[in-house]
């Protein structure tokens, strides 16, 4: 999910990208402003261009870093491989302009810190996601939106290490913040659902449905949860339209073995228990942006 947006005033109507494009503060005069805004120009002409090739994004990252460098093509770098999902350079680019972003005390630090972090949660690396989540979330000067989403993703973090308690905590806290957020209570749902509380899960996953009837992971879910009930006919209501709105995806795919699955067992005669097969989850969908992401 990509979740550092903010506005970049460079026209009439700036386009919502991350905040690391913003320009660090400067007292400095015009041509030293003028600069630094052509250099986040750049840098947002190379995201844009990741989007459809991140190899090319790549090479002018390369590029870049051989001329002048600087944070701005170390995050060029680090975008081309986060499209290209190679998570290990992806991380060693933005911990680079981390570092040269610390050293000069530039305002994004916290932002990129947040991107290195969000990546290390890609590549398997919870702990050190957790880490730099935590730093992050230390600075007090964070928007609503940036912390619940990193929230988000500490939460996730929290889940592959293990410790249920701490990724509730900041799923509710998020909830605060992000209250129109589907990925928020879908993530929630998922959880509650895997400690055992179902009544909560089935709230948190109305809610979700309420903010999108259509996303094929919050109707896996559902689906899920409604097993979980014994709640047969929903369940394949809920698995046969995540199949419908998304085949090719992992929720669809999930959904569509699901439904076998079902009805396999139902095929077995009534009072059959049903239980969810090994691997057949799948948990909230990944943006385009890592976005990332990060949303």
């Amino acid at each position: 999910m990509s979740f550092l947006l903010a506005l970049l005033a460079m026209q009439a109507a700036p386009p919502p990208i991350d905040p690391i494009l913003i320009p660090p503060r400067e007292e400095s005069g015009v041509e030293i402003e003028s600069a630094a805004m052509a250099r986040a120009q750049r840098l947002l002409n190379c995201m844009r261009l990741a989007d459809s090739d991140p190899d090319a994004a790549i090479a002018e990252g390369a590029r870049w870093a051989l001329t002048d460098g600087g944070i701005e093509a170390e995050l060029c770098l680090g975008v081309g491989y986060e499209h290209k999902a190679d998570w290990d350079a992806a991380e060693r680019a933005y911990l680079r302009a981390h570092d040269l972003a610390e050293a000069v005390d530039d305002t994004r630090s916290t932002g990129i810190l947040a991107n290195a972090g969000r990546v290390a949660l890609r590549k398997g690396d919870a702990a050190a996601a957790k880490a730099r989540f935590d730093t992050v979330l230390a600075d007090p000067d964070l928007g609503a939106d940036v912390r619940g989403n990193i929230l988000l993703e500490r939460a996730q973090a929290h889940v592959v290490l293990e410790d249920g308690d701490a990724a509730q905590a900041d799923l509710i806290a998020a909830q605060a913040l992000l209250p129109n957020d589907n990925a928020v209570w879908l993530l929630s749902a998922t959880l509650a659902r895997r400690q055992g509380d179902l009544d909560a899960a089935g709230d948190f996953i109305d809610r979700a449905l309420e903010l999108d009837q259509n996303d094929a992971a919050t109707l896996l879910e559902a689906g899920n949860i409604a097993i979980g009930l014994n709640a047969y006919d929903i369940a394949e209501q809920a698995w046969t339209r995540a199949a419908a709105a998304d085949p090719d995806g992992v929720p669809g795919q999930a959904a569509t073995r699901n439904l076998e699955r079902l009805a396999a067992l139902l095929a077995e005669g009534p009072g059959v228990p049903v239980e969810l097969p090994e691997g057949m989850e799948a948990g909230p969908s990944e943006p385009a942006d890592p976005q990332p992401q990060s949303r």
